[in-house]
């Protein structure tokens, strides 16, 4: 027989020797199978039982150990007792139905004391030993008095004490995580101290049951968990709030995870980690922060066990009388820090990644990092691009509500028809975005820069001159995506729902950094005006607001406009770059005519030369005659020729409102004669 078995028997005999002498005789008979049993027992099998050093025991007499702590030998006897009729009960259904038979309950703190000729004990005793107790078995709290509370043990125990973990992972499904500290960790790339201070915390409990750490902000909480969990030499038991939520519909259902969960973390000596708690969580579960302490927490620490909570910034979590915690708030990684966990990463896993390149370009959080890396492990990993590609796909998950176009231009600067000049400014300020961190970080601007950092340009000028194209070009330049702002949405008439869209606008693209485009800039960013009523005070604001919010901003922000003198002078002070767009002279147009029609298109031969010269159009204006003249040629099922260029012509002077007479078709006019 094992060292279980011989506990079990050993536990029944007792049992049946305690009625004996309380006048219940012969209570064997009703139940003759553990009469058998018993009879099983010799004193070679409790001399055997007395040394039994193996397992199993140890694993016995370790637990009743940190159950019974410095408590005097009294109440170790009783909570031996306890544990033992518990075991018996679980393991020999016939001993569960002989116990309620005679004493009306199944396994009782009463029962256990009275095993040990103890029939009275203090309310305060009672209470003490229930509270060891509930740490590895359910305590029916509700049953009065509390002597004769039931007490039963679950599969968790059992798993514990024959040594097989087997019954664990059933405990947990989805909503638990069990992690074992002696598996392999990679090194946190930043943040080494965080891990020591918390696992210091938590060590240390002083007068309290347990410490409670609290890891507040985002990015690689959990990871910091495990590290803080290695450090202490424990395992860690991470529980998914989200996925419990439904938990706090039902007592019941709530009651068994918890107290399943708590005795597991008891039984592995195990720290408790909650994380995904978000202020939406707590709204939907319909509680604060306060009483979440209590309902979920608490159990934890009465169980003496070290719990870390991970939430969301705004999660505020106070200490009370029965909480000792301590808080480490983690911020958005610097670009320092991104940078490191890159290099760490690169090195790690021997990936080609340019790391200085990537912690500009992707404000990743720690854990959004890793996860980038582990998606791209987990690919074909053919190029840096592919990377860059996961990178960008995490920036803008969870972004469906964009007030705009998030766009992915393929326009580059050589589509771009400017003058010289021009294009050489753009190159520059597309510079002074992607090699800011090294302006300000490497040769240490930053202390004469402690705002004001965004790369902020105008583009002003008639309509058609290409300012809206320079966005895209600017966007694939580098590298990124192109938030065109649809002002349609961003401005409301109710009073502060503007600086809430701009906001949302911001706070995306601080995290995101794509290229932030707001064309016909002047309805947002207007003039301010004298305040003659309220409306006109709170479109001040308004200004003054996003006037603010680009201070704070660190990226790329394009404006463009038509009428540069509705802009207020306040937004021209913090643009970097002013660039004015005018219309093309003869021979860009003669090259914008040509980048127009492309070798595919069948055509005659057109008068390229005439068609520069003699009309003073944009690069917008042109590229709507082509179009037009394209669709004619189709019609007509024939080839493009000058015929329908003219006639597409025509009808942009009159959709202009432009006079169209004879004379303005040079030498084209017998032609344009005929077709009037």
């Amino acid at each position: 027989m094992n060292f279980l078995e011989i506990t079990i028997y050993r536990i029944i005999l007792k049992s049946y020797l305690y009625l004996e002498e309380t006048g219940r005789q012969n209570s064997f008979e009703r139940f003759p199978y553990l009469r058998v049993l018993t009879e099983r027992l010799t004193e070679a099998h409790l001399e055997a039982w007395q040394r039994d050093a193996g397992p199993e025991a140890c694993r016995y007499y370790e637990l009743l150990s940190r159950l019974c702590g410095e408590e005097e030998e009294l109440d170790s006897g009783i909570l031996y007792n306890v544990l033992d009729l518990c075991l018996a009960a679980a393991y020999v259904p016939e001993f569960a139905a002989y116990l309620n038979y005679y004493t009306g309950n199944i396994v009782t703190i009463q029962l256990a004391s009275e095993l040990d000729g103890i029939t009275h004990s203090s309310y305060n005793d009672i209470m003490r030993r229930l509270q060891k107790l509930q740490k590895v078995c359910t305590v029916d709290w509700n049953k009065n008095p509390l002597p004769y509370a039931s007490i039963e043990i679950d599969n968790a125990l059992l798993s514990y004490l024959t040594g097989s973990n087997s019954l664990f992972p059933k405990l947990y499904s989805d909503r638990v995580e069990y992690f074992e500290h002696s598996l392999t960790l990679h090194p946190l790339f930043i943040r080494q101290n965080f891990a020591v201070e918390g696992a210091a915390w938590l060590s240390d409990t002083g007068h309290f049951h347990a410490n409670i750490l609290h890891l507040k902000g985002s990015g690689g909480k959990r990871f910091l968990a495990r590290h803080t969990a290695c450090l202490m030499k424990k395992d860690l038991l991470l529980v998914h709030m989200p996925k419990c939520k439904c938990l706090f519909e039902s007592d019941a259902e709530a009651d068994s995870f918890w107290n399943r969960l708590v005795h597991a973390a008891y039984l592995k000596n195990a720290v408790v980690c909650l994380h995904g708690i978000t202020t939406p969580l707590l709204q939907q579960i319909q509680t604060t922060a306060s009483d979440f302490l209590t309902q979920t927490v608490l159990p934890f620490v009465e169980a003496d066990l070290p719990v870390i909570l991970c939430t969301d910034a705004e999660v505020h979590v106070s200490p009370g009388d029965c909480f000792h915690v301590h808080q480490i708030a983690l911020r958005e990684p610097s670009r320092g820090e991104r940078e490191a966990m890159f290099c760490g990463f690169s090195k790690l896993y021997q990936l080609p990644l340019d790391c200085a390149d990537c912690s500009v370009r992707y404000q990743l959080s720690a854990s959004e990092i890793a996860d980038a890396v582990s998606r791209w492990r987990s690919t074909s990993q053919d190029s840096p691009g592919d990377f860059a590609v996961i990178c960008k796909e995490i920036l803008y998950e969870g972004q469906a509500e964009l007030l705009g176009q998030l766009l992915y231009p393929s326009i580059q600067f050589e589509d771009l028809k400017l003058p010289l000049q021009t294009k050489k400014t753009l190159e520059q300020i597309c510079c002074s975005a992607s090699e800011g961190y090294r302006i300000f970080e490497e040769w240490n601007l930053k202390r004469q820069y402690p705002y004001g950092r965004a790369v902020t340009v105008l583009l002003y000028g008639p309509p058609g001159t290409g300012k809206t194209m320079t966005a895209h070009a600017m966007a694939k330049e580098l590298g990124t995506a192109l938030y065109q702002i649809d002002l349609s949405h961003v401005l409301d008439k109710y009073i502060g729902e503007t600086e809430k869209h701009l906001e949302q606008i911001f706070a995306f693209a601080q995290k995101a950094k794509p290229v932030l485009f707001f064309d016909e800039a002047d309805s947002l960013f207007g003039k301010r005006g004298e305040v003659t009523d309220g409306k006109d005070r709170y479109a001040n604001m308004e200004v003054s607001y996003i006037l603010q919010r680009i201070e704070q901003f660190d990226g790329i922000v394009i404006l463009a406009t038509n009428l540069y003198n509705n802009i207020d002078k306040a937004f021209l002070r913090r643009m970097k770059y002013v660039l004015k767009y005018q219309s093309p002279d003869a021979a860009m147009r003669r090259s914008i005519w040509e980048d127009c029609l492309p070798p595919e298109l069948p055509r005659e031969e057109l008068d390229i030369d005439y068609l520069s010269k003699q009309f003073d159009f944009t690069g917008g204006i042109i590229k709507n005659v082509v179009y037009a003249a394209c669709v004619m040629a189709i019609h007509d099922r024939r080839k493009l020729c000058m015929e329908h260029v003219l006639s597409a012509v025509r009808a942009e002077y009159e959709k202009l409102e432009r006079p169209v007479t004879r004379e303005m078709w040079g030498k084209y006019g017998e032609l344009m004669a005929i077709t009037d």
